[in-house]
Order: structure tokens, then C-alpha cells, then sequence
């Protein structure tokens, strides 16, 4: 095919063609990928507007009028006309294409003859993909209509790739196209690649399938039960994707007792195991029962939790659900109770774990061992290396196979969101290296404890003269003054904080309290209180002696010792934003 037909054959006129017609040769006529006269019109009536759809219209009938082999002609992949027409949503086309098949003698095959449409209708390409496989694909819900009314008994199978009509349909969440489909075809074929179903499709296609998802439910209630090849069923797709299972469990709430065939779990437990709180919540509500199961390893729904729950939604966990709850002594195949799990994720569950439970559970748990006398206390101090393993292996994510984002996910994932105490001995050398910080700020709490100690008796505005005669006699003049009063009460808090600071740092010299870092904090914390009390001893103990005779220096020693707040104010806000800061060029 010259340039010249080739843009004829685009624009859609017939004149150019008549001769070969006569001669016979329009058959022959074919670009490099074997593209007919047909094939190059429909394509480049793709872009053009409705009059140039009509226009195209025109010019398919009167080709076919002259050349009616052309109707089942393919080109280099197998694709006839109509596979064209319907990829590219050319519904105007597709009707006048069917329109022609139903003149047309029936096609003579070893089976028999069929009719010219149904032949027509059940070409496949090279992808083995029909007519309306290229329409589904494409969206195009008039072409859908069309060739369903064209044979609406047709037994449309599926693709190269496994795929049929129903199952492209809702993996690309077309509602429409799936409705007209199971309205036309009540019976028509709902597989999938690898054993999956239209409703496995629409549960795992991120377009919006809600829809599709009801109508599949509402249609073919039965899917909810059916597996894939890893036995995995449209709710434990949901599950581990985190969305949609309300939606199934309404429809059927005993899906959730089926097990896969890879590790024997069921929705409940992959959930558990993503962290998807709302999800267990739900599939709880509607079905109790399937807390009870356990996978190939023995671990219920609880020992999942405790790798992947925040802390928060963890405790919501055992607080709203006895039946939950009663799992906290229940071991695997190797011995180990949930927090025996959560031990070897969070290396720090003494403290995690009490405020979980409540302290006459926690102790059981606390002190409970495995098949390897291994205790949750062991585990805090010494490390699980084995069951740490298992669990690393168990959080791997590929991106890829049945379990792409790994079969759990880890509190190590969730650290930067939530306050979740993990392994103290790498927060210690990492994040605040205590032992050197602990020399500081000893030297800090002792100077402020002495100073303190100093000012509570060399009290501002001196005693009562010890000459004087009575009960008052030595104490102090101010005693009635409320700066002073203040003064004396917020000297007392600054100067025990302090002490108690002091008394910290002691005893965290000692190796054995050297992985209680949470003292580190607290000492850190008194300290700081410490300072801030002992400027407001410093600002009522000044303004209790100048305010009377001469109150504007009272107030300006006052406000020249509280600005200490305001630079601390100001030092906090200005870290906050150079780490923003930081952040966005991290990004970046």
C-alpha cells in the first residue's frame, strides 16, 4: 500500500479504491504489519470526531460491499476488524460490522457451520483475547452492549492470560460493563488467572470497585467461597490489602473460617499480621468463632498482634474482646504465648506489657516459658535470637508472590509513628548515649541541688533579730509576703527534683540498672523541672525584697529572670524547624 492509498484509506475515501476493488486485489492490499484497508481506517478514526466516525462508517460499508473477505481479514497479530473497532471504541463501527456479518453465509468448519456473527464474535488474536475481551479492556460500555446483543448466548472463555470478560470487568472496576455483562449473560464465565475469580479481581484492583464488588456479592453470592491457587479466597485478599472486607463478611461471615493451603491462615490472621486493626475489629464482630483457629505454626490471631498492632489499637484489642483476650497463655507449636512475641519484637515488653494488661495477667505472662524454658524476662534481658529470626523472615517483603509486603509486618516499621519501647541497648548508644550524658547532667542536678539547699537558709530579707523576745524570734520577715511564700515553695521543689535527679544518675552507675533507660528520662526530666523552679525561687525571692522600695527594679529583675522561659521557647521552635527543614531536603 502506497502513501497515497494509505491516506486515502485514513480519511476515509472510497474513489481510490474502486479499480483494485474491480480487479480483485483490495484483499492484498496491506501495510507492513499486515494491516488491510480496514484495519488502517478504524485505527485513524480514532482521533477524529463523531462526523468522522460516520464518515468511517460509510467507508467500512462500502469496502466490505465490494470486498467482503475483508470482514474476517487479520493482520500480523491475529486481530480481525472488529478486535480493532472494539480497542479503539469505535461502537459505530462495530454495528455496522455485525450488521454486515448477519448477511452473510454461515462459516463451514469441521464442527459444522456457524453463523458468520458467532464466528466473527469468537475470533481470537494472538492473546487469544475476543472482541469483547478488547472492549472490556478498553472501558467501552456502547461496543459491550453491542456484542452481547449480537449473541447474548455466545460462551465468551478466557484469554491467553486466563482472563474472561466478567474477570477484566471488575479487575478494572467497571461497574457498568460488569452489570450489563451479568445481565446479558447470567451465566457467563467469572475465572481468572491462577484460580482466581471476578470478585478476587475487583477486591485486588485499585480502581474504585466498590460497586463492582456489591453487584459480584449480589449476583454471584458464591464467590465469597472460592479459592485461588494458594487457597487464598476474596476475604483474605481483603484482609491483607486492608479494604473491602465489610463488604464480604455482610455477604458471608463464615468466608472467614477458611484457611489458605500455604500456611493454613485464615483473614483474621493476615490482618493481624498487616496491622490492619479495623479489618480483625470487623471480621471479629461478624464472626468470633474464628479467633480460636490457629495457622501452621500455632500462632492465633494474638500472637499477630503483638508483632504489628500499635500500641494503642493493641489494648483496644484486649480490652473490648474477652474472647481475645483469653488467647495471652495460649502457645505455638514451639511453646511460645503471644507476648513471648512481642518480646522478641519489642526486646522491652516488662514495661510495654503492663500497661496492656492488668498486673495480676501481666505477672503470669511475665514469668510464663516456652518449650525451651525461656521466659518473656529472659527474652528483655538476653535476646531470642530464634524466634527473632522467625519473625524477620516472616516480615521479608519481595514485592512480589503471595505475600508481596511480607507475611507480617514489624512494630519496627511503625516506630516513627508511634511510642513503642524497643530495643533500650541500641536507643541507648544511638539516640541519647546515656553514659556520658549522665556525667553532665549529674554535675547539673548537684549544682542545682546545692544552690537550692544554700537558699533556703539565706532566706531574702533576713530573720527576726534573736534579741527580740517572743515566739517569732528568728524567723523569717517575709514569712507573710506571698513572692516570698512562693519563693520558699518553689525553692523546696527545685532542690528535691534535683536530689532526685542526683539519686538517678547514682544508681544508674550501677550496670544493672543500665538498661532501665526510662530512669534516664525521668532524672532528665527533674532536672529540667529542677531549673525552671529554681528560676521562679530566683524571681519571687528578688521581687519579694526590692518591691517595696523600689518596685520598677523588682519588676525589671523579674522580667529580665523570666526570660529564661522565652529563650527556651524560642530554642525549641527554632530546632522544630531546622528539622522540618532537614526533613524536606531528605525528601528531596
Amino acid at each position: 500500500m502506497n502513501s497515497d492509498l494509505y491516506e486515502a484509506a485514513a480519511k476515509g475515501v472510497i474513489e481510490p479504491f474502486n479499480q483494485l476493488a474491480i480487479d480483485r486485489q483490495l484483499g492484498s492490499l496491506v501495510i507492513h504489519k499486515k494491516n488491510s484497508v480496514l484495519h488502517v481506517n478504524i485505527i485513524a478514526s480514532y482521533t477524529q470526531n463523531k462526523e468522522g466516525e460516520s464518515v468511517s462508517t460509510k467507508f467500512v460499508e462500502l469496502v466490505l460491499e465490494t470486498c467482503p473477505s475483508l470482514l474476517l481479514q487479520v493482520n500480523a497479530k491475529g486481530d480481525s476488524p472488529l478486535h480493532v473497532a472494539a480497542r479503539y471504541g469505535h461502537a459505530a463501527v462495530v454495528g455496522a460490522l455485525i450488521e454486515f456479518a448477519e448477511k452473510q453465509p454461515g462459516q463451514e468448519l469441521e464442527s459444522g457451520v456457524k453463523s458468520t456473527t458467532r464466528y466473527m464474535l469468537g475470533m481470537k488474536n494472538d492473546e487469544e483475547d475476543t472482541a469483547l475481551h478488547e472492549a472490556v479492556q478498553s472501558g467501552s460500555l456502547d461496543v459491550v452492549e453491542i456484542l452481547l446483543g449480537a449473541d447474548p448466548a455466545f460462551p465468551y472463555s478466557a484469554n491467553g492470560s486466563g482472563e474472561t470478560p466478567l474477570y477484566l470487568a471488575a479487575a478494572r472496576g467497571h461497574k457498568k460493563i460488569s452489570a450489563e455483562i451479568l445481565q446479558k449473560c447470567p451465566l457467563a464465565a467469572h475465572e481468572g488467572p491462577n484460580g482466581k475469580t471476578a470478585l478476587h479481581a475487583a477486591v485486588c484492583s485499585y480502581s474504585y470497585s466498590y460497586g463492582v464488588i456489591e453487584l459480584l456479592l449480589d449476583r454471584k453470592k458464591s464467590l465469597t467461597r472460592e479459592r485461588d491457587q494458594h487457597g487464598w479466597t476474596p476475604l483474605h485478599y481483603a484482609a491483607y490489602i486492608g479494604r473491602f472486607g465489610p463488604l464480604i463478611l455482610r455477604a458471608d461471615k463464615s468466608a472467614a473460617l477458611i484457611a489458605d493451603e500455604d500456611r493454613k491462615m485464615t483473614a483474621l490472621h493476615l490482618a493481624a499480621g498487616q496491622g490492619e486493626f479495623w479489618i480483625v475489629k470487623q471480621i471479629i464482630d461478624h464472626c468470633p468463632e474464628c479467633c480460636e483457629l490457629v495457622d501452621d505454626r500455632g500462632w492465633n490471631v494474638l500472637h499477630f498482634a503483638m508483632v504489628s498492632f500499635y500500641k494503642s489499637d493493641l489494648k483496644r484489642l484486649l480490652n473490648n474482646y474477652p474472647i481475645v483476650r483469653n488467647l495471652i497463655f495460649d502457645k505455638d507449636v514451639k511453646g511460645n504465648p503471644p507476648f513471648h512475641v512481642l518480646a522478641a519484637v519489642c526486646r522491652h515488653p516488662y514495661y510495654y506489657g503492663y500497661d496492656i494488661v492488668p498486673w495480676k495477667i501481666a505477672k503470669g505472662y511475665y514469668q510464663a516459658v516456652n518449650k525451651q524454658n525461656i521466659s518473656v524476662e529472659h527474652i528483655n534481658l538476653y535476646g531470642f535470637p530464634e524466634l527473632e529470626k522467625e519473625i524477620k523472615e516472616l516480615a521479608k517483603a519481595d514485592g512480589n508472590g503471595q505475600y508481596p509486603a511480607g507475611v507480617i509486618k514489624t512494630n519496627k516499621e511503625k516506630e516513627e509513628k508511634t511510642v513503642i519501647y524497643s530495643y533500650w541497648k541500641d536507643l541507648d548508644e544511638d539516640v541519647i548515649g546515656m553514659e556520658k550524658a549522665s556525667e553532665y547532667h549529674l554535675v547539673v542536678a548537684a549544682l542545682i541541688a546545692t544552690v537550692t539547699f544554700a537558699a533556703a537558709f539565706t532566706l531574702p530579707g533576713g530573720y527576726k533579730s534573736d534579741t527580740e523576745d517572743g515566739p517569732n524570734r528568728g524567723t523569717a520577715i517575709l514569712s507573710k509576703n506571698a513572692a516570698f511564700q512562693v519563693f520558699v515553695i518553689s525553692d523546696a521543689i527545685a532542690m528535691v527534683l534535683s536530689l532526685s535527679a542526683v539519686f538517678v544518675h547514682f544508681i544508674l552507675s550501677l550496670k544493672f540498672f543500665k538498661k532501665f533507660i526510662f530512669l534516664f528520662i525521668f532524672a532528665l526530666s527533674f532536672t529540667l523541672v529542677a531549673m525552671a523552679a529554681m528560676i521562679v525561687a530566683f524571681v519571687t525571692g528578688t521581687y519579694a525584697m526590692l518591691a517595696t522600695p523600689s518596685l520598677w527594679l523588682a519588676i525589671v529583675t523579674c522580667i529580665i529572670g523570666l526570660s529564661f522561659f522565652f529563650l527556651v521557647i524560642f530554642m525549641y521552635y527554632k530546632v522544630i524547624s531546622k528539622a522540618k527543614e532537614e526533613e524536606m531536603e531528605d525528601e528531596d
